[in-house]
């Protein structure tokens, strides 16, 4: 949890910083800044809100136990599953804005409905505050009794669990002639709706969409490529589409496992394990918090550094080959002026 949340933090907030810095040439690479930023900063929230789950399991230690219930109505635990939602719904939905641009960019690049400098910013601005309404009003409403939505110990509640739904009274022999009547559960419900519509519904509409688009990009470019060859604009949108299918890659394969345990466990197929919970919270969901600022801003940094500053290996090849060229020419100068002195005479 802290490798993964000083991670996070100090990427993302690196990442931030220098895409609000960066000058770029032209209003697509302008709009994949400020896209890729915001995303930058939803990942950046992940990691305050994995410090806080590492801080809290510092500070209760080994009797956690006896302050479960304190902790999970606390304002701490609340401003922690708050920040998890943000975070993670953020990141999904600046991901599908993302792949809705490159979509557009690929297979509709003179489309009208391609986002200016403007529209991206006010359309981030729009995204921004949907996210935190979404993330903020479950939070006040949760509740140990509530059929919508309530904190787990790590603060958030996954559609990893169901509950009893009623129950029957059966008669349990304990021996020494006493005999009690025990309610057993006959049937199951969600635990919470809220959880089910948005991780199993809003989510996974998200991924099926991006992976839609991707797929159609990829078409596409390769079709462009065929007709036209490899020109220098066409392998210029083909990097930028692999860097960012990178990206939803990673953020979709941490989504995948949860979404797929939530459909096994919601329908009764599978019984999830706490512990697998549990490591869903803090390891799969947030991993791609901390892999993207590496992904997306600090390859990029070193692929730009490389480029200016070669190798000395790829310098002497360069010079190498300069030199022959040089030669031959030389050698082309001497044969023409020689082949002129002979007509002359």
């Amino acid at each position: 949890m802290w490798v993964l949340g000083i991670s996070a933090l100090v990427g993302n907030l690196f990442s931030v910083i220098w895409r609000l810095a960066e000058k770029t040439r032209n209003q697509t690479q302008a709009i994949q800044t400020f896209l890729i930023g915001n995303l930058a900063l939803a990942d950046f929230f992940m990691g305050i809100y994995m410090l806080i789950l590492a801080s809290a399991d510092i500070y209760y230690g080994d009797g956690y136990f006896n302050y479960s219930d304190e902790w999970r109505s606390g304002y701490v635990c609340r401003f922690a599953g708050f920040l998890s939602l943000f975070a993670s719904e953020g990141s999904v939905f600046f991901l599908t804005l993302i792949s809705y641009e490159r979509f557009l960019g690929g297979v509709f690049p003179f489309s009208s409905a391609r986002l200016t400098k403007g529209s991206a910013k006010t359309v981030g601005a729009l995204l921004w505050l949907f996210t935190f309404v979404l993330s903020l009003v479950p939070v006040l409403l949760a509740g140990p009794d509530s059929d919508f939505y309530d904190l787990s110990d790590v603060c958030i509640g996954l559609p990893l669990i169901t509950r009893p739904a009623t129950f029957e009274f059966e008669a349990s022999d304990v021996g020494n002639e006493l005999t009690f009547d025990l309610p057993v559960s006959q049937d199951s419900k969600p635990a919470w709706y809220f959880s089910i519509v948005i991780f199993l519904g809003v989510n996974l509409v998200c991924f099926v969409f991006i992976l839609i688009c991707y797929i159609a990009i990829f078409w596409s470019l390769k079709k462009s490529m065929a007709k036209s060859g490899r020109s220098t604009d066409t392998q210029e949108e083909m990097k930028i589409a692999i860097k960012m299918g990178i990206i939803v890659g990673t953020d979709f394969l941490c989504w995948v496992p949860v979404i797929i345990m939530g459909i096994l466990s919601q329908t009764e197929l599978v019984v999830i394990p706490l512990e697998a919970y549990t490591w869903s919270v803090v390891f799969v969901l947030p991993i791609n918090s901390s892999l993207n600022p590496y992904l997306y801003t600090i390859s990029s940094l070193i692929s730009d550094w490389r480029s200016k500053h070669p190798s000395k290996k790829k310098q002497k090849l360069t010079e190498s080959s300069m030199g022959s060229s040089t030669k031959n020419e030389s050698k082309e100068t001497l044969s023409s002026s020689i082949s002129q002195t002979t007509i002359t005479k």
